[in-house]
């Protein structure tokens, strides 16, 4: 029996395989970014969950702040600067942040629909001339004046209202800002554990979708 030669040839299959080995650090950045999306998506997702009634401001909080390249693989998922800034003792603990040098707690004012005080409330309450801030038998906040009444009696502005009404107590005030003591927070953002558990899920999937990509848009 005459011995049988076949040569292969694996020319073209070996300059595929170079070529594709050269995109590895796009497909890897490809599926770092993408996972990187999704983190950023599920983060601000989770804060309906965490949050009754968070504002679109909340929403909003997380961002993908940096890309992975080719040449530095790595993205880079945080809080916004302003939302971190309320956000971060959700996280790491301690007491609420508060936007100025005391807490203060509605009394008697009216908040948005979110729950909150809304944007500039207090700088309105004291600029307006029947408001004053002190402290009123052992209580410190904003507190409405009483109406001065016209020549018929009439209220020519403020309104009447009970200091605390479950101690019968009538100063002809009205408590609308209460300054309370800042208490630590009792939810947690668990923003860190999210990132850590998406990456772990959905990691495979990601570097498999950039993969298929890469070899569908690849050059013959």
């Amino acid at each position: 029996m005459a011995d049988l030669s076949i040569k292969l040839d694996t020319t073209a299959v070996s300059r595929k395989l170079a070529a594709f080995r050269r995109q590895i650090p796009f497909v890897v950045a490809g599926a770092i970014n993408d996972l990187a999306f999704q983190a950023m998506r599920a983060e601000n997702a989770a804060m309906s969950d965490i949050f009754a009634h968070p504002r679109p401001f909340t929403q909003r909080a997380a961002q993908v702040e940096k890309r992975a390249t080719k040449a530095d693989l790595t993205a880079v998922v945080s809080l916004r600067d302003a939302q971190a800034k309320y956000l971060t003792p959700y996280e790491t603990g301690g007491p609420h942040e508060t936007p100025g040098k005391a807490l203060l707690v509605p009394a008697d004012v009216r908040l948005d629909q979110y729950g909150q005080l809304p944007k500039g409330a207090v700088k309105r309450l004291a600029a307006r001339p029947d408001v004053f801030f002190g402290t009123v038998r052992g209580i410190t906040g904003f507190w409405l004046r009483p109406p001065t009444l016209d020549t018929k009696g009439r209220p020519k502005g403020g309104r009447r209202g009970a200091m605390n009404s479950r101690l019968h107590q009538n100063t002809g005030l009205t408590l609308l800002l209460r300054v309370g003591q800042n208490k630590p927070v009792t939810k947690q953002l668990n923003f860190r554990r999210r990132a850590i558990d998406l990456v772990e899920r959905k990691g495979a999937d990601a570097i498999r979708g950039a993969m298929q990509k890469a070899l569908a848009t690849a050059r013959p």
